[in-house]
């Protein structure tokens, strides 16, 4: 056989042995965890949404708020039950 269908067959095949690895899925959480994200998410949302209000907190303000509603919603994400 040719050299280039070799290597073209044996990357063929490879790929084919390799592709249900790269499509396989992760670990799926419990339904617990997944409210108690949601539960996270609307939090961080709703204080999101209270940083960016027309009366909010403005210049540095704002960035610390911002910056506190995300740490709360990485700790509260670290917290749920797997």
């Amino acid at each position: 056989m040719n050299i280039l269908t070799c290597s073209t067959l044996g990357l063929v095949l490879a790929a084919g042995l390799a592709a249900p690895v790269a499509f396989a899925e992760g670990p799926k959480h419990s339904p617990a965890h997944d409210a108690v994200v949601q539960k996270c998410t609307a939090d961080y949302e709703a204080a999101a949404a209270a940083a960016h209000a027309a009366n909010g907190p403005k210049g540095n303000a704002r960035k610390h708020a911002m910056h506190a509603a995300a740490e709360a919603k990485k700790a509260c994400i670290a917290r749920a039950p797997k």
